[in-house]
């Protein structure tokens, strides 16, 4: 059980749960509040105003700006005061805090958001909302490994969907922790596809070595999505906290 914030909590001067150098903390809010777009725009520094600007619709600015400027909140709990200034993103677009001790990353899918917190490990987070009209055997056919799609097929009809997006949520929370995203390539490592098994990397035909330095963990999530997190490196602990 996540323990749970309220976002009037976040204030001039947040406090973070205490976050030992082995111990990953993992946040999920929502995105769908309303009449909360201008304060959020007021936390974002000019390159997230103008990607906000960008989208066509109100929901996706919405979303886009809320993701943000929460993320930013929550960083502040642990830096002392709330992030204002740009991320720098690197060459295959992760995020990060020039000069500060934090690692992080930010997944949202709909109107649920996840962000996962560390002070040394590198890592990676993936939600997504287990949608009905996902050609989940046409994708899992062109992107997931040949033991991945041999697994995801043998599951039970009612379970293949299901199977889909843990296997989906590995994958991604994998590939953003290695910083590589899906240029990297999706069918070259195998995850785990039993959506009644824990998260787990089978195995990374293009390093070998990374089954025993990469941990993958399903997540708890709300009703209707599928998480999980990838870490180089073993944390002591994983705790999830809740906004709302």
């Amino acid at each position: 059980m996540a323990v749970r914030f309220r976002i009037d909590d976040f204030g001039a001067a947040p406090v973070a749960p205490p976050l030992s150098i082995a111990d990953v903390h993992v946040w999920t809010f929502g995105l769908a509040g309303p009449g909360r777009l201008d304060d959020w725009l007021t936390l974002l520094p000019a390159d997230e105003k103008s990607r906000v600007e960008r989208f066509h619709f109100d929901i996706h600015r919405h979303r886009y700006a809320a993701a943000h400027a929460i993320t930013r909140h929550i960083l502040g709990r642990y830096l002392g005061a709330t992030v204002r200034t740009p991320f720098v993103v690197g060459a295959r677009g992760k995020p990060s805090l020039p000069g500060e001790p934090l690692q992080f990353n930010l997944s949202h899918s709909e109107n649920t958001a996840m962000l996962g917190v560390t002070r040394h490990l590198a890592l990676g987070i993936d939600v997504e909302a287990v949608k009905p009209d996902v050609e989940v055997r046409a994708l899992a056919a062109q992107f997931f490994s040949a033991r991945e799609r041999d697994d995801l097929l043998a599951l039970p009809e009612p379970r293949v969907r299901d199977g889909f997006f843990h296997l989906w949520t590995q994958k991604e929370a994998y590939l953003k922790g290695r910083g590589d995203g899906v240029a990297y390539g999706l069918d070259h490592f195998d995850t785990e596809a039993n959506p009644d098994r824990p998260a787990a990397l089978h195995q990374d035909r293009r390093d070998p070595s990374a089954g025993a330095a990469w941990l993958l963990a399903t997540l708890a999530a709300p009703a209707g999505y599928r998480a999980a997190i990838a870490t180089r490196g073993r944390p002591a602990s994983i705790s999830q906290f809740a906004i709302g």
